[in-house]
């Protein structure tokens, strides 16, 4: 039996939004030189680059709107034609586009299918958070999602009775951070994996700076097997549906921005 429409609207639905975004500008491509053909063909009419770059942008933002991605990706998908049509026009040396490549391949690695871009948290943040941490005890955190490991080192310099572990899943970002307990007096421990592997019971503390795309399998996650007693700390995203037990926003002085959110798991 082939395939309906439904079945594969429903791939669409779990295909990765980077995924989608390709084949939208792969269709709009199609479409705009199909019209371009059509036009040169039957009525002589040729459209100008700037023009066509205009109708392509207009087709990509119409068609990313209609799958519903996130408003991120109209900035990104209007801009993407563009920056090709740039750089193929700049004498840019053949290595340095395969060097550009590398880079935000090692850098962002799985981002495109984790939705889990490279964010990186401030000092005021790192502060805020260790003014929240149980002081009575030495305690286990975990970062998952750390970077360059900013908040891990920071807190392991300031609480050196406790373990702190950063969980990274691209390969660049977790050498830096790796490289960078060489120069410090810490036991932190980085590790390169997803943090899905992880036992969230082992630890008295989770952070995340994650993504809105992450936050719900977060959750399920965390209530399935954190231990009562032990807090979720989730920065700039909430999860929805579940309310925290506080919220506390970093910029105490202008009290704007994003905000820390905590859940006492019971």
């Amino acid at each position: 039996m082939s395939d309906t429409p439904n079945h594969w609207s429903r791939k669409l639905n779990d295909a990765p939004p980077a995924v989608i975004a390709l084949l939208i500008q792969l269709l709009a491509v199609a479409v705009v030189a199909t019209a371009l053909t059509i036009l040169w063909r039957a009525h002589n009419v040729r459209l100008s680059l700037p023009t066509t770059l205009v109708v392509q942008a207009a087709l990509v933002l119409a068609l990313t709107r209609w799958c519903n991605l996130a408003w991120w990706w109209l900035l990104i998908q209007a801009v993407f034609p563009l920056a090709i049509v740039a750089t193929l026009m700049l004498p840019i040396p053949s290595l340095a586009y395969f060097g550009i490549f590398a880079f935000l391949f090692f850098f962002y690695w799985s981002t495109f299918r984790t939705q889990v871009p490279y964010f990186p948290s401030t000092k005021k943040v790192w502060k805020t958070v260790e003014r929240y941490l149980p002081a009575e005890r030495s305690i286990s955190f975990i970062d998952i999602g750390s970077g360059l490991g900013g908040l891990s080192l920071y807190l392991g310099q300031r609480r050196p009775e406790s373990q702190f572990i950063g969980v990274e899943i691209a390969p660049l970002p977790w050498v830096l951070s790796h490289l960078r307990t060489v120069f410090t007096s810490t036991q932190v421990r980085f590790l390169r994996r997803n943090y899905h592997s992880l036992d969230f019971a082992e630890f008295d503390v989770v952070f995340a700076y994650l993504s809105p795309a992450a936050m719900p399998d977060l959750w399920e996650k965390a209530s399935r097997e954190m231990r009562p007693g032990s807090m979720l700390i989730s920065y700039e995203f909430p999860i929805v549906g579940s309310e925290p037990d506080l919220i506390v926003c970093p910029d105490d002085v202008a009290n704007h921005g994003p905000q820390l959110y905590f859940w006492y798991l019971k």
